[in-house]
Parts: structure tokens; sequence; C-alpha cells
């Protein structure tokens, strides 16, 4: 498999707190990589780095073969790198498509693309269709997160970034995620084997 993305000694850190060390994670083309920690491990923090919300203090970042370690997040993004956090983080004032919208920024001069991307994500989330004119902060937890997935993919990623992807179903449990989306997909899990954290390509 071609490598999509290399991460390689990897050392994080809040300030003075180191959270991660020597960390080292390969993603190739078309494969579904998981991280397995308990609470505090250090899997948020890696997913963070990888997306450019948190610059290491060492180690590399290679992504299609750039080294991407110094680069921004929103640098990041135009590269095909999108992180769904934590927590959602939905615009809760927005509607479920002008949230949907803002995922497809960098295509906001084509708005036929725009429109196009979001029957796509409306067809994966038939629950978002009926919620469309509806303001993002009144959906239910799980609804929210399928917006939180569906606003990464408008922006038409190769590599996902998810945290906590097992709460985009509604009912709780388990769901598959669309693989054909991405390039990659990075999963975190936790025992008892409830994904939390993924990558997807």
């Amino acid at each position: 498999m071609t490598a999509l993305l290399q991460a390689e000694g990897l050392q994080l850190a809040y300030g003075e707190i180191s959270a991660c060390r020597d960390v080292s994670l390969h993603v190739a083309q078309g494969e579904i990589v998981t991280l397995i920690g308990a609470n505090g491990a250090g899997k948020s923090t890696t997913l963070r780095a990888v997306a450019g919300a948190l610059l290491p203090r060492a180690g590399s970042i290679h992504f299609r073969g750039h080294d991407i370690t110094r680069l921004p997040s929103y640098e990041r993004s135009k590269l095909g790198i999108s992180l769904v956090p934590e927590g959602r983080r939905v615009f809760p004032f927005l509607t479920v498509r002008e949230n949907l919208e803002l995922g497809a920024f960098k295509y906001r001069k084509e708005g036929v693309k725009v429109r196009g991307l979001i029957e796509k994500v409306f067809d994966m989330f038939p629950r978002l269709r009926e919620r469309r004119s509806q303001n993002a902060g009144t959906l239910s937890g799980g609804e929210q997160q399928m917006l939180a997935l569906g606003r990464a993919i408008m922006s038409e990623p190769h590599l996902i970034c998810l945290d906590e992807p097992a709460r985009a179903r509604a009912d709780g449990r388990p769901g598959h995620f669309p693989h054909d989306q991405g390039d990659q997909c990075c999963w975190h899990e936790r025992p008892p084997g409830r994904a939390e954290r993924a990558l997807c390509a």
C-alpha cells in the first residue's frame, strides 16, 4: 500500500505537561487505523497533532510525501486532512445546512459543487435531511455527531481523523464509517472494544 500519512517520533505536550512521547504511526492508502488506550493515554492529542491543532515538540509528520510537521491546521485542511473532534463542536445557532456549507468553505465560489456535496451528505445521513432547516444546537447528541462528520466530509478530505466516532449513531451503538469518503481513516478505540478515535483514508 502507498503511504498516505507517516508520523515518526512525535513528542506532544500542553505547555510544560508532556502528553505523548515517541509516537509513530503509518496510515496506508485505503486503510483504517485505530488508536487504542485508556483515558489520558494521548489518543485525542495524537489526532490533534495530525490535523495541525497541536504542533509537536519533536518528531515529524509527512502527508502524501510532504513534510507537514510545522504546517498550520488550515493549510492541512487544504491538503485534505479533516478532524472530527470529540464533543461535536457544531455551530449551534446555524442551521444544519449552514453548518455543512461551512465545511465546504474552500468551494464557496462553486455553488453547484457545494449543493452536490450537501446532497451526498444527506444521502449518507437521512436524518440530517429531515433537520436541514433546524438549528444545530437543537439536535440530539447523535444527530450533532452526524452533522460534525458530514461537515468534515464536505471538504472531500483524503484523511479523516475521528475522535469518538461511535457516537455518530443516534442510538449510541457503533456504526459503519462510509469508508469511500476519504483515502484514510484513523480511529481510536478504548476497551471494552467500542471505537472512539480513528484515522480513515
